[in-house]
């Protein structure tokens, strides 16, 4: 006789969970990052904060990166066919390092980048992708040297 009322509380019990999961998921759905960061305690600052911060002569905690973002990498998107320059901006090879580049470099650089962006640790797919791309067309490349 007890047993039924258990089982009836153990059930609605469970169906409110799920029915409040599935309302908090669907309202997490609709939060943009800023609204995550806010709720986080989190200060995102867009890029054209940091300029006129760097420029009104303010210290920005962020500028040294973004300015080196700026400064190193172009200001435009992937382009249609891989080439080995962009190749070799996506792996983080440049100036020295071209003058030593070999396959140990290539794996090294190549396992860094995909451990960071691997789809299954939250990474971008489309990232993941480009950096095999890269892999691919840098092993190809005259680039590389053998020994």
């Amino acid at each position: 006789m007890v047993l039924p009322i258990i089982v009836g509380i153990g059930a609605t019990v469970i169906a409110l969970g799920a029915k409040a999961s599935i309302s908090a998921y669907r309202k997490y759905l609709h939060l943009t990052p800023q609204m995550i960061a806010s709720l986080n305690n989190i200060t995102l600052h867009s890029s054209s904060q940091i300029n006129r911060d760097i420029l009104n002569g303010k210290r920005h905690k962020d500028a040294a990166q973004h300015m080196f973002l700026l400064q190193n990498y172009p200001k435009s998107g992937f382009d249609d066919e891989m080439t080995e320059r962009e190749a070799l901006l996506i792996l983080g090879i440049e100036g020295d390092d071209i003058l030593r580049f070999d396959r140990k470099m290539l794996k090294d650089r190549y396992r860094k980048l995909v451990v960071v962006n691997h789809p299954d640790k939250h990474g971008s797919q489309y990232i993941s992708q480009k950096i095999n791309q890269a892999k691919n067309v840098l092993e190809k490349s005259y680039l590389l040297k053998d020994k």
